[in-house]
């Protein structure tokens, strides 16, 4: 069974191509919904973060994102505190992802031959880069990223300051050893489709 990574600057549509993959029957985690389920239902995470962030991060289901955020982006340290903490976790959860049976696909023979994980920022957390076996590189312009995030309820200066932060977190030759595979998503689904098409003929 192939694993996959799907990645992408924010605004790029992983999470679309991620659908997309699920529609078709394949089975896709996504880490950044799993991070909320561990920081809602994780214990041993839940007092890592207080004690490291204040009882104040958390909330009854989760943590409060938005206390997070401005610690983070104000402070370099505190963002990589935050994946020191959490990575393990996400890590241990995609392990177990990758090695569960195929429940919940109408299909399990695509199940079988190959999986995905859809998250922001592989490029930071090597060890489930060592996991993968292909790493998918979702991209598209910067001015339709910008556009997606303000649509999303972002202000123009928000999307802007997360743009920034990401800038140059998912290029290719931050994944050596890895098989690299791109895709433009512009917008224009019928094209989305055509490249997963091509893809899937070379798995």
């Amino acid at each position: 069974m192939l694993k996959i990574g799907i990645t992408g600057s924010i605004g790029a549509g992983k999470s679309f191509v991620g659908n997309l993959l699920r529609a078709r029957n394949f089975l896709v985690l996504d880490a950044d919904r799993k991070v909320h389920e561990l920081y809602r239902d994780c214990a041993e995470l839940r007092a890592e973060m207080a004690a490291f962030f204040g009882e104040a991060c958390l909330t009854p289901t989760g943590v409060n994102s938005a206390l997070i955020a401005d610690r983070i982006f104000a402070d370099a340290s505190a963002r990589e505190k935050l994946e020191q903490i959490v990575y393990p976790y996400l890590t241990r959860s995609v392990a177990e992802f990758f090695a569960g049976d195929a429940v919940g696909v109408s299909n399990e023979n695509a199940a079988d031959k190959c999986r995905f994980v859809e998250a922001a920022l592989f490029s930071r957390a090597p060890s489930l880069v060592e996991m993968l076996d292909e790493i998918w590189i979702v991209d598209a312009p910067e001015s339709v990223r910008l556009q997606r995030l303000v649509a999303r309820g972002l202000s123009e200066n928000d999307a802007t300051r997360r743009i920034e932060n990401q800038r140059g977190a998912c290029a290719p030759e931050l994944f050596p050893g890895k098989r690299i595979r791109a895709i433009t998503n512009d917008g224009d689904r019928l094209r989305v489709e055509s490249q997963l098409d091509k893809l899937m003929e070379v798995l």
